[in-house]
């Protein structure tokens, strides 16, 4: 990509955007990921109620799979509408974003240098941020390698409900049935692959446990990440009842048929009570060994 005709920044907006390290930018940030239509944005809009969290609009930058640098990705980040107007909403300019992407030489530095700028003009009283962006689910290995201290959390819904408002669509342009079980499918199946590769960074959370006890949950995810939880950060949040759309959306046929092509998930995830010992209960998010790497640093003492 030839470099952009831009102005130079500022130096105190320069060295923000220059490194995490010289920004300040601790402790390590975290990644709300899932299907879309899952409850990622509801999530972000709660935790942005803490008061040392800060989330910009939807990122994309572990979106697409082209590498970094390349002519594709860098058309897809700067020409979209969409990532366009969401970085009106951040206070970043297209000629600065243009400039970052020049100056940044992976995802996670490009990452380093849009929150530094982003939290400047936003947000400058938060001292982490996280990223709630749904499709960056499809590079959350990706993010996981090169980000090694990040963490993970996902949020997983009923996929009747996910689907239904999938095939809705936008604009009216209806999903596809098949194709939006695979976008559930595929984005839970990813998550457990990250699960099993990184157990101690990442956490797993049902929509529908969110809505139904959002301040328990949030004390665990605020856990998870070693943030503070304080009650009243979050008082006066507008939560509505889990809504189930499949059954004036979908009919009796395809939810039968998104059951089928589901079924792995929705067994795993508690949404399906065949066989009997599927149950609704907590999803487990306790790492694998930590109990017995506890009793034996306790011997080595």
């Amino acid at each position: 990509m030839s470099d952009p005709d831009v102005p130079t920044q500022p130096p105190s907006e320069r060295d923000a955007s220059a490194s995490s390290d010289a920004a300040g930018l601790k402790p390590a940030p975290f990644f709300v990921i899932g299907c879309l239509r899952s409850g990622v944005g509801v999530l972000r809009s709660m935790l942005q109620r803490h008061p040392q969290l800060a989330s910009p609009e939807p990122t994309h930058f572990f979106r697409w799979a082209e590498p970094f640098g390349t002519e594709p990705l860098f058309r897809l980040l700067l020409t979209h509408p969409t990532l366009q107007a969401q970085r009106t909403q951040d206070g970043i300019s297209e000629a600065e974003f243009a400039t970052l992407l020049r100056q940044s030489s992976s995802r996670a530095e490009l990452y380093n240098r849009y929150m530094a700028l982003f939290l400047a003009r936003r947000r400058p009283s938060a001292r982490r941020w996280f990223d709630a962006t749904p499709q960056n689910v499809y590079g959350a290995l990706l993010a996981a390698s090169s980000m090694p201290r990040a963490k993970f959390v996902h949020v997983v819904r009923e996929p009747l409900d996910v689907v239904a408002s999938l095939r809705a669509g936008r604009a009216g342009r209806p999903e596809p049935l098949t194709a939006a079980c695979a976008s559930w499918n595929e984005a839970t199946q990813i998550a457990q692959g990250l699960k099993r590769a990184f157990p101690a960074r990442v956490y797993e959370v049902r929509y529908e446990d969110l809505l139904r006890d959002a301040h328990q949950q949030l004390r665990l995810l605020l856990s998870f990440v070693d943030e503070p939880y304080e009650a009243a950060w979050f008082e006066g949040m507008k939560i509505q009842p889990v809504a189930r759309r499949a059954d004036s959306v979908v009919s009796d046929d395809e939810q039968a048929l998104v059951r089928t092509l589901c079924a792995a998930g929705r067994r795993r995830y508690g949404y399906e009570q065949t066989p009997p010992e599927a149950t609704a209960g907590p999803i487990s998010n306790k790492v694998p060994g930590a109990r017995h790497a506890a009793r034996a640093s306790q011997s080595a003492s």
